[in-house]
């Protein structure tokens, strides 16, 4: 198996100002550390002024002030809670604070800080398209809101992976070690396995589940550990059957099975529309995975 390093050189770290940023920072550093490279922690603050024509006309100028101030006050509660975890998992890193590739050592493993005000799905969009790969936390299903939002967006508009982090990862555990590639033939599919190669390449044990469907071969896996031994990857394949089972449950079971600490999932395979309705594999294996999930579309 290849152990060529982790080609992540600069990982965009999406952050809330919630109680999973650290999870999500901690697994941007690991992802960083194995080339060196650099995590840009950025926060997208809302423009308190796009919370009044929400409000309709007649509103009073009072009401609108008083609004706009409590806005403020909240995006200001985030950034402050957003720059203590970034600072505190730079440490905890052992990482550099640098703004360009000049400003640090040479082959150091670096970090910054960047708060943008603007729509928080553009900020987020146009920032992820100029990283190799974007890491958010782990978002609730009785959450959601802008966080939801930026994730979907990121993820549809960015043409760039995505990694999704539970509150419960710690650096030590690991991440990618031991890989669960879910294949179901899929442009999704096919992008999230293109996107991955790095960390396929560098893991120690990479499993291919193929789950079997009127839609999906489970003859599928096999082809796709042919592809992956032409890369040096070996892979052991399962395929097993849906017999009417949710899909995205039999993936995290599958995860478990083999002591997975990363799945890697093609996101959103039918409309986001169909998924937010129907619920979804995707959104599934979002709301309910315990491990660290890479997602591309």
């Amino acid at each position: 198996m290849s152990s060529a390093p982790v080609a992540y050189a600069k990982i965009l770290s999406v952050l809330t100002g919630g109680a999973g940023d650290r999870a999500a920072l901690a697994a941007a550093f690991a992802l960083a550390r194995p080339a060196g490279g650099h995590v840009l922690g950025l926060v997208p603050n809302p423009d308190p002024r796009e919370a009044v024509p929400a409000l309709g006309e007649g509103v009073s100028g009072a009401l609108v002030e008083e609004i706009m101030t409590m806005v403020e006050q909240e995006s200001r509660n985030h950034r402050t809670r957003a720059r203590q975890a970034f600072d505190a998992a730079l440490a905890e890193a052992g990482a550099t604070l640098a703004e360009t590739p000049d400003a640090a050592p040479d082959a150091s493993l670096t970090g910054d800080f960047r708060e943008v005000v603007g729509s928080q799905e553009d900020v987020a969009v146009v920032e992820a398209r100029l990283a190799d790969i974007s890491v958010m936390a782990q978002v609730g299903e009785t959450v959601g809101g802008e966080a939801l939002l930026m994730l979907e967006a990121i993820l549809l508009a960015s043409a760039r992976p995505l990694l999704i982090v539970p509150p419960a990862f710690r650096a030590e555990t690991g991440l990618g070690r031991r890989i669960l590639l879910a294949w179901n033939g899929s442009r999704e599919s096919t992008q999230a396995v293109a996107q991955s190669l790095p960390l396929l390449k560098a893991a120690e044990a990479v499993t291919v589940i193929a789950v079997e469907t009127d839609k999906t071969e489970g003859a599928a896996g096999r082809d796709l550990a042919s592809y992956l031994a032409w890369h040096g990857i070996k892979a052991q394949v399962r395929q097993p059957m849906a017999e009417g089972r949710s899909v995205g449950a039999l993936l995290l079971a599958a995860a478990a099975d083999a002591g997975a600490d990363l799945m890697v999932l093609g996101g959103y395979g039918h409309s986001r529309l169909r998924e937010m309705i129907l619920g979804g594999v995707t959104r599934h294996v979002l709301y309910n995975a315990a491990l660290p999930v890479l997602l591309a579309h």
